[in-house]
């Protein structure tokens, strides 16, 4: 698809396309847009009331899941159940190993027949 160039309105090509600041021109017309580059620049689109109420509702949304954040700046646990927490969590592990050594055994068999 052509663009069009925004100063003189005629499709541009590949070979004598320029784009500044997002505006597309001719090479030629470059010299043009430099005199008067405020004629060409694009207005900003003016948010509608709708968009800015829509912004407003997501803000307070915003300021209500923030308000309902918790945050957790620590927690004491005793030195005993702290032990037996690990213990569990050691045992528990036991199975992963065992997983990891089968699989680790598999690849150490087949890659090792394939260098002896």
């Amino acid at each position: 698809m052509a663009k069009i160039c925004e100063v003189c309105g005629k499709s541009t090509t590949f070979i004598d396309e320029m784009n500044i600041d997002g505006i597309v021109m001719h090479n030629y017309c470059v010299n043009t847009f430099e005199k008067e580059p405020d004629k060409y620049v694009k207005k900003p689109i003016e948010t509608t009331k709708k968009r800015q109420q829509t912004d407003k509702e997501y803000q307070q949304l915003d300021k209500e899941i923030n308000d309902k954040s918790v945050y957790v700046k620590g927690f004491s646990m005793p030195f005993g159940e702290m032990v037996e927490f690990m213990v569990k969590w050691a045992i528990a592990s036991i199975p992963a190993f065992i997983i990891l050594f089968i699989i680790f055994g598999i690849l150490f068999a087949v890659f090792g027949a394939l260098f002896f």
